[in-house]
């Protein structure tokens, strides 16, 4: 990674990945003799766009709108199953036949809409079976469970704010954020303040009126977890005691000793728990943990 480090914060991941292969010795074959704009261009003349728009044209436009195709076949969700046919229509993720009888039923373990998931209840089964409590299953019907953590709880004088941390509304997971990328014009997504793009974090307007927060200042939301610097933005959108950010940014810029400094790139996931959402799941835990916010007062760069 040292090699890294002096290319500065402004380098394209491509750039710094090509200059990397060259320090390796491997340019030649990584970048084949292509910079960005040439691989854009590749990929481009590698798809359909070419029958709606030069590449000369593209460039100048910057965007193209991918008409509709009239001609499309039409389907109706599930009325193959209400009309006890073979399925036909689009589903949205990977569809897998063989999870059918003779293409016919839904992919659960009935072929019916299930309410009651038989398949949960034979795995809640197997594990009384071995000896665990039947609190400590996954319920085979959807229910509320409480979280360890969230705005509910008393203890709330240490860090009194909740979050509320959401898949980033922009961007997709970290791809599309940071790095220069083209997102970072939107106002919502981040907020430039001296030479930094930060992350934003909503705070409702009784709560930053407490803290001498302004719209626009630079904050610190903390817990015992880190500390991570951000952009407020004012709204009553939030309701008071709750704090609003987005999960998954792609920057994490430590302004000290990495895992021992405030990081001013938005990684918010910094605050949250490592516990998993359930004893039998990897779900990641990324809500409802506690913080609490103060006034940046350590500069902008």
């Amino acid at each position: 990674m040292k090699c890294i480090e002096p290319l500065g914060d402004t380098k394209s991941d491509y750039e710094i990945f090509r200059l990397l292969a060259q320090k390796l010795g491997i340019e030649g074959p990584y970048t084949e003799g292509k910079d960005e704009k040439d691989w854009v261009k590749q990929l481009f003349h590698a798809t359909d766009l070419p029958k709606l728009i030069s590449w000369e044209d593209f460039l100048e436009k910057g965007y193209v709108v991918v008409p509709d195709a009239p001609d499309r076949p039409r389907s109706y969700a599930f009325r193959w199953f209400a009309e006890d046919r073979e399925h036909d229509a689009p589903m949205p993720g990977q569809f897998r036949p063989g999870d059918q009888v003779q293409h016919k039923g839904l992919q659960t373990q009935s072929g019916k809409l299930e309410l009651y998931a038989q398949s949960l209840e034979r795995f809640n089964k197997s594990l009384v079976d071995q000896g665990e409590e039947e609190d400590e299953t996954r319920p085979p019907l959807t229910q509320y469970i409480k979280p360890w953590t969230g705005w509910h709880y008393e203890n709330t004088e240490k860090y009194p704010l909740s979050v509320v941390s959401p898949h980033p509304r922009f961007s997709f997971h970290t791809m599309g954020d940071g790095k220069d990328a083209f997102m970072n014009d939107i106002k919502d997504h981040r907020v430039k303040v001296g030479d930094w793009e930060y992350w934003i974090i909503r705070l409702n307007t009784k709560d930053a009126e407490a803290r001498g927060i302004k719209e626009g200042d630079l904050v610190k939301a903390f817990n015992d977890r880190g500390e991570v610097i951000l952009a407020a933005q004012i709204t009553e959108r939030v309701p008071a005691g709750t704090c609003h950010t987005y999960e998954s940014c792609a920057e994490y810029s430590a302004l000290g000793k990495p895992g021992e400094s405030p990081d001013r790139g938005g990684c918010i996931n910094i605050l949250s728990s490592s516990q998993f959402i359930g004893k039998h799941t990897a779900g990641m835990a990324t809500e409802h943990f506690r913080i609490e916010v103060e006034k940046w007062e350590g500069g902008n760069n």
